[in-house]
């Protein structure tokens, strides 16, 4: 019996041999796969109690047995690629990736549910815009949300497909203008009309890059013609700039003396050294959010930025006007006669006048006019023109409007021809008398609409050059990059580049303890826990090497020597196989005889 157990015995040797064969043969094999962990080999006995069934006999050894260890923790080496998508990770995390089903829905690409881990972060991107590795998956991450500009908390597939430009926060608005003529004497004088001037709106962006407009009012004192009075406001009539006024002194060469403002705690800034910038500050509310931009109107003592030209020169002209009073009714009406909102022919047009200051109300009036869109092709939603504009009138500081008005106008001559109350639905109204209030105030307006017209030229003439904004509202898609704190970030042609999406890592209570699937992946097990997902260096995930990728963790040297004793000990167990079956065969003649 005792022989029998001995051949069991070094079977189980050939078998465990085997095992250890099967993953050395893995490993050198996989020497040069990406992200690659080799495994090892480890041997434990197996001991039956004796064969006479005497507990006081001595134990015998029954069989042993292979058990593969992973070893998914060591850290491979690094090593540069030429793929410039390529990443490899320092630290403890794993790429979250994901498979397709190999079916496809009205063209978009299926995924499985289950979640993959890898450490092949040989990235490339696909034909679909998809961040796929050399096996096949699909990288997971946080994409950023078109609408809002921040990160989604749903883990998805990186796409980075056509991605659109996102329009630039603004900071800065820049005022080069001229805002009025000098006084033909230099002292101070009250026999003038006071001037104003007006800089043509300019788009700015919120941090969600929402569209915005802003205006500035200028007007000089009527006790010296060297100060002005400058405002910023909301040229969309929303309210989103509160009431705000900064003193402008100008030098008797027309060049900015010092600026002044309310600052914090009801207290004044005043800056009137030589070579400061002359910048005053802007707060708008956009959703909420404050949005602190910059106006830049030169340097103290300058001659470029702001200035005002001399007696004999020729100020900017205003690029939009105020509502101004009706010297025949006493309403209000455009101050220009006519003033031009737009052309028959243009489309998405819109005209916002400067505010009004009504003295007898002590409140802000402006026209918002905006085309109203004829959607003419219902598979793309592009809009054709129309001679029919929606009118309200605002308090630009507080945002409080009027009822909304549509006006139409002649399409052959431009001119305006009815009035309708939109929000009452009270047709027929007066072109020349139209009565008004403004936020169910108990004041009433009233307006002549008789001088607005449309031009049936296929554009305007308008100057956009004197306020301009430090926001970039353009640019071409030329590609991404990786950094090394997992952003994938799109870059353009004039330069900028933006926040895609963020690359997620998954860490694990027990790495080890993962189940090993085809193409260098794991899935999560019992043993392993349930993965912890977040973005590169959270939950200790580490950072991104962009440009490497991280080498097998084979060591052939290692690996070739214990190649060496495999084969000994396999051959070893063979030799007791044939030795076993020897005395057997000896036994066997023995009772024969």
């Amino acid at each position: 019996m005792s022989v029998f157990n001995a051949l069991s015995t070094a079977v189980s040797g050939i078998n465990a041999q085997s095992t250890a064969f099967t993953n050395l043969s893995n490993n050198i094999a996989n020497s040069q796969t990406v992200g690659y962990k080799a495994d090892s080999t480890a041997f434990q006995d197996f001991v039956a109690g004796s064969l006479n069934g005497n507990a006081a006999s001595e134990d015998v050894s029954d069989s042993v047995a292979a058990v593969t260890v992973q070893h998914v923790d060591q850290q491979g080496t690094s090593s540069t690629s030429t793929d410039s998508l390529a990443s490899s990770i320092s630290g403890n995390g794993l790429f979250v990736v994901s498979k397709e089903t190999g079916t496809a829905t009205s063209g978009t690409t299926q995924f499985e549910s289950q979640n993959y881990y890898t450490r092949n972060g040989e990235i490339y991107e696909n034909n679909s815009g998809y961040l796929v590795n050399t096996s096949g998956y699909y990288l997971d991450g946080y994409m950023v949300n078109d609408s809002t500009g921040a990160l989604e908390t749903n883990l998805s597939q990186l796409n980075v497909n056509n991605v659109a430009f996102r329009p630039t926060q603004t900071t800065t608005l820049t005022l080069n203008a001229t805002v009025g003529t000098l006084p033909s004497s230099t002292a101070p004088t009250t026999g003038y009309t006071p001037q104003t001037y007006t800089a043509t709106p300019v788009t700015t962006y919120d941090a969600d890059a929402n569209a915005h407009q802003v205006g500035l009012t200028w007007t000089q004192s009527a006790t010296n013609p060297y100060v002005w009075t400058v405002r910023a406001y909301d040229a969309g009539g929303n309210g989103a700039i509160a009431a705000n006024a900064a003193t402008v002194t100008f030098g008797t060469n027309g060049d900015l003396k010092s600026i002044s403002y309310p600052s914090s705690g009801g207290a004044t800034t005043t800056v009137s050294a030589s070579g400061a910038a002359a910048s005053i500050p802007i707060a708008a509310t956009y959703n909420g959010v404050t949005q602190n931009m910059t106006l830049n109107l030169g340097t103290i003592g300058g001659t470029s930025g702001t200035t005002m030209a001399a007696s004999t020169g020729t100020a900017s002209t205003s690029g939009i006007d105020a509502l101004t009073t009706d010297p025949t009714t006493g309403g209000l009406m455009m101050a220009a006669s006519p003033t031009t909102l737009g052309t028959t022919t243009g489309s998405n047009q819109s005209y916002t006048t400067a505010p009004f200051y009504d003295s007898a109300s002590g409140s802000y009036v402006s026209a918002v006019w905006t085309q109203t869109p004829v959607t003419s092709n219902a598979a793309t939603g592009a809009s054709s023109s129309s001679t029919t504009w929606n009118l309200k009138f605002v308090d630009p500081y507080t945002g409080a409007a009027s009822d909304t008005y549509q006006v139409a106008f002649d399409p052959a001559t431009g001119a305006a021809s009815s009035v309708t109350d939109t929000t009452t639905n009270t047709s027929g109204l007066s072109l020349s008398n139209l009565a008004f209030s403004i936020g169910g105030s108990s004041y009433s307006y009233t307006a002549n609409l008789g001088g607005t017209q449309l031009s049936t030229s296929t554009t305007l003439a308008t100057d956009s050059s004197a306020l301009t904004s430090d926001s970039v509202a353009s640019g071409t898609y030329e590609g991404i990059a990786i950094q090394s704190d997992g952003s994938v970030m799109a870059e353009f042609d004039n330069g900028d580049t933006q926040l895609v999406g963020k690359i997620a890592l998954a860490d694990f209570a027990n790495v080890n303890g993962l189940n090993a699937v085809d193409g260098q992946a794991y899935t999560a097990t019992a043993s392993s826990g349930t993965a912890n997902i977040g973005t590169v260096g959270q939950n200790g995930t580490g950072t991104l090497s962009v440009g490497y990728v991280e080498s097998s963790t084979t060591d052939l040297t290692s690996d070739l020597s214990s190649l060496i004793v495999a084969q000994e000990a396999y051959s070893a167990n063979a030799k007791v196989v044939t030795t076993a079956d020897d005395l057997l065969q000896s036994t066997i003649a023995m009772k024969q005889g």
